[in-house]
C-alpha cells in the first residue's frame, strides 16, 4: 500500500503539471523542467516513507500494568497498624532510589497484610503494583516470568537469567514510582540479582528470616498490640463474652494475628461459640488441632502448621535449645544462663523468628504458641522429661556463686528459682509416666532450689527463702519419701528460714521434729541428730529462750568436738551458735571469749577476710558492746565495715548489721550524731533490700527513731 501511494501521486501530479504548461503556451523543454520538480519535492519523502518497515504489534512498546499478580482483599475487621505503615513509607523515603525494605517478623504476625495494605494505598494513589510470590524457588520463578510476559519483556526464548535481567534493566530504567512486594521470601541469594539498584521503583519484602537485613532495610512486625488484639475480635466476633475472658484468650493466644483470626473464626461459627467455651478449648487441645486452618482463611496454613515449618529449617542444636527454651519460665531466659555456648544456636531460632530478644539483648524469649508447638511434640516423643532434665542442667552454676558474691548476683539467683519453679510444675505431670527420667531431673531442680533457699538465708532474708525451702522440703517429700536425708536436709532450711523471718516458735517446733526423726533413723549421737540439736537451740534462742539453749549448746560441741575434726563446718556452726546464745543469756564475756577463738580458728581455716570470718568479727564487736566494752567493739566494727563492703557489698544485709551494730556502739558512748546517720543508713537500705516487714529492717528502724528522740532539741 505504501509503495502504491508513493508511485502514483507523484505520477498524477506530473501528469497533471504536463497539461497546465500546455495549456498556457509553456516551452517543452520549461514545461519539462517543472514536470519535474512537481514529480520529486513530493516523491522522494513519498519513497522513503514508503520503504520504512512497520513495527509488529509485539513490538510496540506496553503501557504499565497498574497491577501485576493479585494484591490480597482487605480482610474483615483488618486492623491497619498505621504506625507500620507509616515506618514503611518512611524506610522508602530514606532510602531514596531503588529503596529495598523487608519486614521481617514470625510467621502469623500479619507480615503480609501489611504488606498488602500498602500496596492497596500504592495502587490506590495510582502506583503501579507488582505482587510476586517468593517462597519458593518455583514460586519466584513463576511470578517474575508472569511479571516480564505482562511488561512485554520476556520472550518465549527467554530463560529465568534472561528474564531476571531484563526486569532489572527495566525497573533501573524507570523514572516512576513502581512497587514491587515478593511476600514470604525465603533466600537472600535469590533475591539479589533481581534488586534494582537505581530507578524509581520500591521493593517491600516479607519474610521471617533476618537474613535479609543485608540486602533491605529491616523493619520488625510483631504481634498485634493488646489494644488492636481486641479491637479486632470486637470488629470480627462481637462482645459476646466478658472483657475478662476477652483478656484472657488475646493472652492465651499470644496476640499472634493469625491466631486470633483462626479463633474468631470459630467463634462467629457456625455454630457460634462463647468465649468460655473456646478458652477451655485452648488450653486443653494442642496448637496444630485447635488452631488448624479454617476454611477460607487467607493464609495458606494454620498456626502449628506455621511453626513447625520454622522448626523444620533449623538444625537439630538449635532445636534441642528451643525445646529447652520453652520449659523454662515464661519471663524469658538471660543469656548469662544460657551461657557462651548457646549463641550460634540462638542466631540461627533468632534469624527464623522463633526466638526474639529483649531490648537490650540480655534476655532471649519465646513466644507462647511457639512454646505450646514445642512442648507438644516433646511430649508425643516422650523426650518432655529430657529437655527438662536438660534445661535444669543449665541452672546448676546457682550452687557454686561464692558467699561474697550473694548479694551483687541476687538477681541471676532469684531468676534461677523461678526457672527450676516453672521446670518443677511441667515435671510434676511426667512423675508417674516417665518416672526414672522425671526423678532425676526432679532431685536436679530440687539440689538448685535449695541452693537458692540458703542463698537467701546467707542474705538474712527469711522471708524470700520460707517458700523456696518449703517447696523443697515437699517436692523431696513426694519423690524421696519423708525420711529421706534430702528431705530432712530440706526441712533443716526452711526451720532457719522461719527463725530468719521471725517465726522462732514454727522454727522450734520444726528443728524438734527433725531431732526426733534423726535420732530414729540415725540414733541419738549421729553428726545429723547433733546438727539439728544446735539448730533447734539456734531457735530458742531466737525465741527468748537463751539459758535453755545455752545448756543444749554446750552438750553439742561437747559431742561434736569427740566426733568432728576441729575444722569441720557443723562444728563450727554449733560454737557460733552458743557464743551468741551465751550473749542473749546474759553471759557477754565468756561469749566474747568464744568469739575470740571462733575469730582466730575462722580465719586461719578460710583467711581473715573470708565473710564467715567476718561475720564472726562483727559478732565479737556485739559481745563486746553487750560487755560494755564500747570501745573496743567500736574497733571492731570499723575494722570490720570496710572490709565487709570490699568483700561482699556495701548493701548486703551482713555488712548493714554492722553498720547498724556501729551506730548503737557510737550511741552508746555519746556520739549521737554519727549514731544517728548510721542508723538512718541501715534503716534505709535494710528496707530498700530486704523489705520494712523483716526482722532486721524493723530492729533498726525502732534504733532509729529511738536514736531521733535522744538527737532532738530539749
Amino acid at each position: 500500500m505504501k509503495v502504491t501511494i508513493a508511485t502514483v501521486l507523484p505520477l498524477a501530479a506530473g501528469a497533471l503539471a504536463w497539461w497546465m504548461c500546455a495549456m498556457v503556451g509553456v516551452d517543452p523543454n520549461a514545461a519539462g523542467i517543472v514536470v519535474s520538480l512537481v514529480v520529486l519535492v513530493p516523491g522522494t519523502p513519498l519513497v522513503i516513507w514508503a520503504g520504512q518497515t512497520e513495527a509488529s504489534p509485539a513490538q510496540r512498546p506496553r503501557p504499565v500494568p497498574a497491577a501485576i499478580g493479585g494484591i490480597p482483599r482487605e480482610p474483615r475487621a483488618f486492623q491497619p497498624r498505621p504506625d507500620l505503615l507509616a515506618r514503611i513509607e518512611e524506610v522508602f523515603r530514606e532510602g531514596g532510589a531503588a529503596a529495598v525494605c523487608a519486614l521481617v517478623g514470625a510467621r502469623g504476625v500479619g507480615k503480609t497484610q501489611v504488606a498488602a495494605a500498602y500496596a492497596r494505598d500504592c495502587a490506590d494513589r495510582g502506583v503501579p503494583v507488582a505482587w510476586l510470590h517468593a517462597e519458593t524457588v518455583g514460586q519466584l520463578t513463576a511470578s517474575l516470568h508472569l511479571m516480564g510476559a505482562e511488561l512485554g519483556l520476556r520472550s518465549a526464548t527467554d530463560d529465568s537469567p534472561a528474564v531476571v535481567r531484563k526486569l532489572r534493566a527495566w525497573l533501573e530504567d524507570r523514572q516512576e514510582s513502581y512497587l514491587v512486594v515478593l511476600d514470604n521470601a525465603d533466600d537472600p541469594d535469590v533475591l539479589t540479582p533481581f534488586l534494582p539498584a537505581r530507578g524509581g521503583a520500591r521493593v517491600l519484602i516479607t519474610t521471617n528470616d533476618l537474613a535479609f537485613e543485608r540486602i533491605a532495610a529491616p523493619l520488625p512486625v510483631t504481634r498485634f498490640t493488646a489494644g488492636e488484639a481486641r479491637r479486632y475480635l470486637h470488629d470480627r466476633v462481637g462482645l459476646i463474652g466478658d472483657e475478662e475472658l476477652i483478656g484472657e484468650l488475646i493472652d492465651e493466644l499470644d496476640r499472634l494475628p493469625l491466631a486470633l483470626s483462626i479463633a474468631a473464626a470459630a467463634l462467629v461459627g457456625p455454630p457460634r461459640v462463647g468465649y468460655a467455651a473456646y478458652l477451655t478449648q485452648v488450653r486443653s487441645t494442642p496448637v496444630e488441632v485447635l488452631l488448624d486452618r479454617p476454611r477460607g482463611e487467607p493464609y495458606p496454613r494454620g498456626v502449628g502448621q506455621a511453626i513447625t515449618l520454622a522448626l523444620d529449617g533449623v538444625g537439630p542444636q538449635a532445636r534441642r535449645l528451643l525445646g529447652e527454651l520453652a520449659v523454662f519460665s515464661t519471663s524469658g531466659v538471660s543469656q548469662e544462663i544460657l551461657g557462651p555456648e548457646a549463641t550460634g544456636a540462638l542466631a540461627e531460632l533468632g534469624a527464623v523468628s522463633l526466638v526474639a530478644f529483649s531490648q537490650d539483648g540480655s534476655t532471649v524469649l519465646v513466644h507462647r504458641l511457639v512454646r505450646r508447638v514445642v512442648r507438644d511434640e516433646a511430649a508425643r516423643d516422650g523426650a518432655l522429661a529430657s529437655l527438662i532434665e536438660a534445661a535444669a542442667l543449665r541452672l546448676v552454676f546457682v550452687e557454686r556463686i561464692a558467699d561474697e558474691d550473694t548479694g551483687r548476683r541476687l538477681p541471676t539467683i532469684l531468676a534461677v528459682d523461678e526457672h527450676a519453679t516453672a521446670l518443677w510444675e511441667a515435671l510434676k505431670k511426667l512423675l508417674d509416666k516417665d518416672a526414672a527420667r522425671a526423678r532425676a531431673a526432679a532431685r536436679t531442680l530440687f539440689k538448685i532450689r535449695h541452693a537458692t533457699a540458703e542463698h537467701l538465708l546467707y542474705l538474712n532474708d527469711g522471708t524470700r527463702a520460707i517458700p523456696v525451702a518449703q517447696a523443697v522440703a515437699e517436692g523431696r517429700e513426694q519423690v524421696l519419701g519423708p525420711d529421706h536425708p534430702e528431705t530432712l536436709d530440706a526441712t533443716y532450711t526452711l526451720a532457719h528460714a522461719y527463725e530468719f523471718a521471725g517465726q522462732a516458735v514454727a522454727a522450734v517446733d520444726l528443728f524438734a521434729d527433725l531431732v526426733a526423726r534423726w535420732s530414729r533413723i540415725r540414733g541419738e549421737d549421729a553428726a545429723e541428730t547433733l546438727r539439728a540439736r544446735a539448730g533447734l537451740a539456734s531457735a530458742l534462742t531466737t525465741a527468748g529462750h537463751a539459758d535453755e539453749a545455752v545448756g543444749l549448746l554446750e552438750n553439742v560441741v561437747a559431742a561434736q568436738s569427740r566426733m568432728l575434726s576441729s575444722d569441720d563446718p557443723h562444728l563450727l556452726g554449733s560454737r557460733f551458735f552458743l557464743a551468741f546464745a551465751l550473749v542473749e543469756a546474759g553471759q557477754p564475756d565468756r561469749a566474747a571469749e568464744l568469739f575470740e577463738a571462733l575469730v582466730a580458728d575462722r580465719a586461719g581455716l578460710l583467711g581473715a577476710d573470708h565473710p564467715e570470718a567476718l561475720v564472726d568479727e562483727q559478732r565479737l564487736a556485739w559481745a563486746y558492746h553487750h560487755a560494755g566494752r564500747f570501745e573496743e567493739a567500736i574497733a571492731v566494727y570499723e575494722h570490720v565495715l570496710p572490709r565487709q563492703e570490699r568483700v561482699i557489698g556495701a548493701d548486703h544485709p551482713d555488712t548493714l548489721i554492722t553498720v547498724h551494730g556501729l551506730a548503737s556502739a557510737y550511741e552508746a558512748v555519746g556520739r549521737i550524731a554519727e549514731a544517728l546517720s548510721r542508723y538512718e543508713h541501715a534503716a534505709h537500705r535494710l528496707a530498700t533490700i530486704l523489705g520494712p516487714d523483716q526482722p532486721l529492717t524493723l530492729s533498726a528502724a525502732r534504733d532509729l527513731e529511738r536514736a531521733r528522740r535522744l538527737a532532738a532539741p530539749g
